[in-house]
């Protein structure tokens, strides 16, 4: 909660809203253009609307400004879930919360692969990164309380994580012993929903440096600016943790179903 009194800090909320609705405009994307490979009649059937809809996300995932504002998105997300790190009350059961979500979603993703063979297992996605993230913030910010200090670990995890993380980094098919670990910190890849610790969290303490800069009397900037016409973001952003958990499963679960009923099989 962004709360200074009785004012709510509405462009933090604003902004988180906008970020994931975004990411779950993505994730949607990436469910609608999985659907050629998920089931065996796509290509025998002649459904022309589906299809336009099917080769618009596939263009969309595909293209260049997907390519160039995913991250772009990201970040935006993580900075101001960084600033919202300085409002919360317990940032460790903050990251516990989380951590215990990412689990759950990890045992669910992988029981339906077990069933369907979608491929759609997450073991190391946003969530798991940001309860990660979020705990290890918290753990630097108990050893040293310092904005300089965390601006300088920020960005050496930022500039590292570029710089190696994403240097051809191997993809796997399936988690291992062997790669677990480098899954977690980036420098190997798992699934579509794949997200390491490097160079994320740094973004996230690089935003608690942002929130006690600018947000040290836990009030908003732009007041004036608030009004009926930011609801839906600021929804959004007041329930990141519900539509994090639940977006993807449901969309997977729409899509599939909308795919059924316009006559396609697995």
């Amino acid at each position: 909660m962004e709360r200074s009194g009785q004012t709510r800090i509405w462009e933090v909320d604003f902004l988180r809203g906008f970020s994931i609705i975004m990411m779950v405009w993505d994730h949607l994307m990436f469910d609608l253009k999985s659907i050629p490979g998920r089931f065996s009649t796509y290509a025998l059937l002649d459904r022309p609307g589906f299809e336009a809809v099917v080769d618009f996300a596939r263009d969309y995932w595909y293209g260049e400004p997907r390519a160039a504002l995913h991250y772009v998105f990201v970040a935006f997300f993580l900075v101001v879930s960084g600033i919202s790190f300085t409002f919360s009350r317990s940032n460790l059961k903050r990251g516990l919360k989380f951590l215990a979500f990412a689990i759950l979603i990890t045992v669910v993703t992988y029981t339906i692969d077990e069933f369907s063979g979608l491929g759609v297992s997450v073991f190391f996605g946003i969530i798991h990164m940001f309860a990660i993230g979020t705990l290890i913030t918290w753990a630097l910010r108990k050893l040293w309380d310092n904005d300089v200090f965390m601006a300088a670990v920020g960005a050496a995890v930022v500039v590292f994580g570029v710089l190696f993380a994403w240097k051809d980094v191997p993809v796997y098919g399936s988690v291992t012993w062997e790669n677990a670990i480098p899954i977690m910190l980036g420098t190997a890849a798992f699934g579509a929903d794949h997200f390491g610790i490097l160079p994320y969290t740094g973004v996230i303490m690089l935003g608690t440096v942002v929130g006690n800069l600018f947000y040290k009397s836990r009030r908003s900037l732009v007041p004036k600016l608030d009004g009926a016409w930011n609801r839906p973001f600021v929804f959004a952003g007041r329930h990141t943790l519900f539509i994090f958990v639940t977006h993807q499963i449901i969309l997977a679960g729409l899509v599939f179903l909308a795919a059924y009923l316009a006559g396609y099989h697995i």
